[in-house]
């Protein structure tokens, strides 16, 4: 698996470095534009992101590479801050999942291989849903003249709801999908769900997911 840790502490570096080599092939980056150049030029399996970097910080580094990477790469935050409200900034950014310090190296490693095992959208079908389009690829979704790209986590809930529309997709269903028995806190379904309904509102469908009682979530595009 190769890996791309973007931190500027350079003992937290040589730690993660002695933990994982040699059943990681790991990068490392200490600025945000380093991180981000690297990020856009190399097919990493998993980037992991610290929030306070030199030049450009961890949520800007994320936003951009989301807007200009072809592959939906995963993305592991690292900060100190844990408030749900950071959390939301994080999986907002376009992270996959986020990891507060100080962490456990097992924890570290457990979490990237559980990232590493996500399923990939399938490549080369567009999905369209009334006037909703997916590109389950880049995570390009297309509605009403306007676009906005999602995060693979985002792209494949959003896959999974356009699927099974009019019908509602349990929490149960959509967690094992993602995560299979890797499952995080609870609350991290709901951040992703959150997150999704933010970027759909951003292109007019404000109401489009629906969260039905004792059903789960159901996709309405129209």
């Amino acid at each position: 698996m190769r890996v791309l840790v973007v931190e500027d502490h350079r003992d937290l570096q040589a730690n993660i470095a002695r933990f994982l080599e040699p059943d990681f092939q790991l990068d490392f980056a200490s600025t945000g534009p380093e991180g981000l150049a690297l990020a856009l030029a190399h097919p990493y399996d998993v980037i992991v992101l610290d929030v306070m970097l030199p030049g450009m910080s961890g949520l800007q580094v994320c936003e951009r590479y989301r807007q200009l990477a072809p592959r939906l790469v995963p993305i592991l935050m690292l900060t100190a801050r844990d408030t749900l409200e950071d959390k939301q900034e994080g999986f907002g950014a376009g992270a996959d999942d986020y990891l507060v310090k100080p962490f456990s190296l097992r924890e570290l490693r457990w979490r990237l291989e559980a990232l590493a095992r996500r399923p990939v959208p399938p490549s080369g079908r567009k999905l369209t849903l009334g006037g909703l389009t997916l590109e389950p690829e880049s995570g390009q979704t297309h509605w009403g003249g306007r676009s906005v790209r999602l995060n693979r986590t985002e792209a494949f809930i959003l896959r999974l709801l356009m699927e099974a529309a009019p019908e509602a997709v349990s929490a149960a269903t959509l967690a094992q999908r993602l995560w299979g028995d890797d499952a995080p806190e609870s609350s991290a379904l709901r951040t992703h769900v959150y997150a999704l309904r933010k970027a759909l509102a951003g292109l007019g469908l404000e109401e489009a997911i629906t969260t039905r009682r004792n059903e789960g979530y159901s996709l309405d595009a129209r």
